[in-house]
């Protein structure tokens, strides 16, 4: 099933999905015995109720994350069944379907749980994205795509972005949500010592969904939000972790960016990490990492790049995934450190290779400058080779800078 090509793409037809090896017999089953199901409810003999049980779409769709719907936005469970879930059921088959459908996306302005994508049916389908920071939809069972994770938001949840939802037996897993870009100008109180009310911090990127078990691409991470404070301190968001694979042929999912950093004279720029690549199962290659963010701070403030993410591990025969690099900082007369490369992605088993190492960032200023550490290279198989080690980043070549690569 392709991946959330919206409506069309994402509503597939009845005989589609009844061709994945759901027969028409099957469904009817299904049907009969929720029906018993719901005729077991007790209920007050002077108001008699009757049950109609959907065998395809009718245009009712349930609440996404409603109390009476046959499954709600946090999983296929089945809620307690009472006279007015008759009147609000998800269709058996279809778009929103219970037994097999695409699950709904989270409105735009969802609040709290609602901000989830709802879960793909219990047999298959597609999990919906998220929204606001929500998370996206695991697929059904058998098949189906998960749900995209949702965008952070300010002021929800630091604005992390949401996980992907996780893929079926064959499916892709659902990529993470970016971090929420945070932007602050206000001036430090100077009444309160603990906190600098001038500081930002951007919302960390949300890990990406698991691959398929027999087939499917796993979710990349999602980027870590920005950060530029006026007054304050400023620190970009961390990037997420790749998702999980666990086909022997696959590749696990990428480690999301960091965020950049930006502030003026009153504090330091801190680029956010790079976040890990996923690990993959045997005989599959591990996720690449992201790289740190950068950091670019005014003044005599210091200024630090993010750290490269650590490259996914990979078992059996499989190859280890490369790690980010480390993050440019740039200040303009304070200290500069260029963030640290990562690791590569170890590979267990004879044959296969470790990833290879991140490069350090660079940094530049007229002040005292430091490059960024090189990250190792991932430890191959006993009989494969060793990632190859990452570079050392260069500090500042200004004839007026203090330069140093071990202080």
């Amino acid at each position: 099933m392709a991946k959330h090509a919206r409506n069309s793409a994402r509503s597939a037809p009845v005989r589609t999905y009844l061709k994945a090896g759901v027969t028409a017999a099957g469904v009817g089953g299904a049907a009969l015995a929720y029906a018993g199901a719901l005729s077991l409810v007790p209920h007050d003999s002077t108001a008699p109720v009757s049950y109609d049980v959907l065998l395809a779409s009718t245009g009712q769709d349930c609440t996404v994350a409603g109390a009476d719907c046959v499954t709600g936005a946090d999983g296929p469970a089945v809620a307690a069944a009472t006279p007015s879930a008759a009147a609000a059921l998800r269709p058996i088959i279809g778009p929103n379907g219970w037994l097999i459908g695409d699950g709904a996306d989270a409105a735009a302005d969802c609040t709290g749980r609602a901000c989830n994508g709802q879960n793909g049916g219990l047999l298959g389908g597609n999990g919906g994205d998220g929204a606001n920071g929500g998370s996206g939809g695991k697929a059904g069972l058998y098949f189906g795509n998960g749900g995209d994770g949702g965008a952070g938001k300010a002021g929800v949840n630091g604005g992390a972005g949401g996980a992907g939802g996780s893929a079926g037996l064959f499916g892709n897993g659902g990529k993470g949500g970016a971090g929420a870009d945070i932007t602050n100008s206000t001036a430090d109180n100077p009444a309160t010592t603990t906190v600098n009310e001038g500081d930002a911090v951007g919302g960390a990127g949300g890990a990406g969904g698991e691959g398929g078990t027999f087939g499917g691409q796993s979710g990349d991470g999602g980027k870590g939000g920005n950060a530029t404070s006026v007054n304050g301190s400023a620190k970009g968001g961390s990037g997420g972790r790749g998702g999980l694979n666990h086909d022997a042929s696959g590749v696990a999912g990428k480690g999301g960016d960091g965020g950049n950093a930006t502030s003026g004279t009153g504090g330091s720029a801190t680029g956010g990490a790079g976040g890990a690549g996923g690990e993959s199962s045997v005989g599959g290659t591990g996720g690449e990492a992201g790289n740190g963010g950068s950091a670019t701070a005014g003044g005599g403030s210091a200024a630090t790049g993010g750290k490269g993410g650590n490259g996914g591990g990979a078992g059996g025969s499989g190859t280890g995934g490369s790690a980010g690099n480390g993050g440019k900082a740039t200040s303009g007369s304070g200290k500069a450190t260029g963030g640290a490369g990562g690791n590569g992605g170890d590979s267990t088993g004879f044959t296969g290779n470790g990833g290879d190492g991140g490069d350090g960032g660079d940094a530049v200023t007229t002040g005292t400058a430091k490059g960024g550490s090189a990250g190792s290279g991932g430890a191959g198989g006993t009989f494969g080779s060793d990632g190859a080690d990452g570079k050392a980043g260069s500090p500042s070549a200004s004839q007026s800078a203090k330069t140093s690569s071990d202080d």
